[in-house]
């Protein structure tokens, strides 16, 4: 019996001590301020904006994870965008074939977005190197929002079904409607 309290005296003052240790390690929490993370580096309505971050032994190595990561963000953002526009766009109108159209317009939107992809622009970059040696790189790319509208409206143009499918003047505006909504969303 002897044992037993003893040993529930031992693991009272080791949870005890345990948890006064987690209350001063949260007292030494400090802030880390993170590149790129300023309004400037958000996508808005005339541009579309992602950040990407690399860390790795080798500078070269740390940028193509950045600039990796970034496109790829950036990518999500575009197919999140049209995908919206179109489900607006398909709603307000009434279109024969709907599976049809929306499955060809998906994958021209695909296409789309990859060539658009090539001419995105880097406008910030920062490296750094931690204490372990490591480079730790971010980068800031940007695409005008106009690009992408530009692209989208080649592509129904140039395929005879979706030009008869879609008006453009009328996807044109929901596409600056999204864009507007976006704009909006982001100021909140």
């Amino acid at each position: 019996m002897k044992h037993i309290t003893l040993l529930l005296s031992l693991l009272i003052l080791v949870g005890a001590s345990s948890c006064s240790s987690i209350r001063l390690a949260d007292s030494k929490l400090r802030r880390i301020e993170e590149p790129f993370s300023g309004n400037k580096y958000f996508s808005d309505k005339k541009h579309f904006r992602s950040t990407g971050e690399g860390k790795a032994l080798e500078l070269t190595v740390a940028k193509r994870i950045a600039d990796t990561n970034a496109r790829q963000s950036l990518a999500s953002q575009l197919q999140v965008t049209v995908r919206s526009v179109a489900e607006q766009y398909l709603q307000n109108r009434s279109i024969s074939n709907d599976l049809e159209t929306t499955s060809k317009y998906e994958e021209i939107t695909r296409t789309v977005i990859s060539e658009t992809l090539n001419g995105v622009e880097v406008f910030d970059r920062a490296s750094y190197q931690n204490k372990r040696g490591e480079y730790v790189h971010y980068v800031a790319m940007q695409m005008p929002t106009t690009a992408l509208e530009e692209g989208l409206t080649e592509a129904i143009q140039s395929d005879d079904k979706l030009r008869q499918d879609f008006d453009l003047e009328q996807f044109r505006e929901v596409f600056q409607e999204e864009l507007d909504q976006f704009e909006k969303e982001r100021q909140q």
